[in-house]
């Protein structure tokens, strides 16, 4: 079970400036590309008193549709050029290698402070309609397979642009504008994510959303009424009440697990407190539990 003690400064910090880097890399097809997964809180809410985690790895969603096969680099020349490498095994996955400052430390001394590796994962997704048939599991985008995912094509309608400023991968400072996956979709997608994997910080994510976003939860609600009646959204919500439908099922759990809340009644407050939020937006939107088609 990975845990928010895992998300050390240093980790957080290597994937950021890998973010950084990977604005510039798909620079020629940035307007059709948008940041989805575990960073979006962090520029969605960034005037929250208690500031997101941040995330481990990057989720890059590309509108397969509108990007052309002549760029004057290509994403998987840009990525090889650069260091980065591919999964062998998923295609749509890529690493890139960085070196941070760390310190060896044990209980009986202090190193002084070394060069430490950290392997950043990419991870390329796409839409699920049009492109490949519906029994493939990737869209192909010029020389790279991105991965289907389901909600992504939601992100590319309504995305916000934010600013990062930090340092690259190999030294320097640099800032950029990007895309950011909207609160709706991202919690949307969130729903979809959680319900097929076993993967703790999917319910933080969507917890801290609807804990932070700065007009409550009826300001939460009101972001998804344009769309309510978007066979997705209604998917992605109803999926997030499957999980979250009492203090006792994997939602509230998994928030107090990845806080790593371990006295019992401290565990008992954080679970209530989790689930009567998550209940209290989609009582608002009038959304039932997602049941499986026979």
């Amino acid at each position: 079970m990975v845990s928010i003690s895992q998300y050390g400064e240093r980790e957080v910090k290597a994937c950021k400036s890998v973010l950084l880097e990977l604005v510039h890399l798909l620079g020629e097809i940035k307007d059709e590309m948008v940041i989805i997964g575990g960073w979006a809180p962090t520029f969605l809410l960034p005037q929250s008193d208690d500031p997101h985690v941040g995330s481990l790895d990057i989720d890059v969603a590309l509108d397969f549709s509108k990007i052309p096969d002549n760029t004057y680099h290509t994403i998987l020349k840009a990525f090889l050029k650069r260091g980065y490498t591919q999964d062998k095994d998923q295609p749509f996955r890529f690493f890139r290698k960085v070196k941070v400052e760390g310190v060896f430390q044990t209980d009986a001394f202090q190193s002084d402070a070394f060069q430490m590796p950290i392997n950043v994962e990419v991870d390329l997704m796409a839409g699920e309609y049009g492109g490949t048939a519906k029994a493939h599991r990737t869209q192909k985008i010029q020389d790279v397979r991105a991965r289907k995912a389901r909600g992504c094509d939601l992100a590319f309608d309504s995305s916000i642009t934010v600013t990062l400023e930090g340092d690259l991968p190999d030294g320097g400072k640099d800032k950029v504008n990007f895309k950011v996956v909207g609160i709706a979709p991202f919690l949307v997608m969130k729903g979809m994510a959680m319900f097929e994997r076993m993967k703790e910080k999917d319910a933080y994510d969507i917890y801290y959303c609807v804990e932070h976003y700065p007009g409550g939860v009826e300001g939460f609600a009101a972001e998804f009424r344009p769309q309510i009646k978007n066979k997705l959204i209604i998917e992605g919500l109803e999926k997030i009440r499957s999980k979250f439908a009492s203090i006792e099922h994997i939602g509230p759990k998994w928030v107090a697990d990845f806080l790593e809340v371990t006295d019992k009644e401290d565990r008992a407050i954080i679970m209530r407190r989790v689930y009567e939020e998550i209940s209290e937006l989609l009582d608002i939107l009038k959304i039932s539990s997602w049941e499986e088609k026979a």
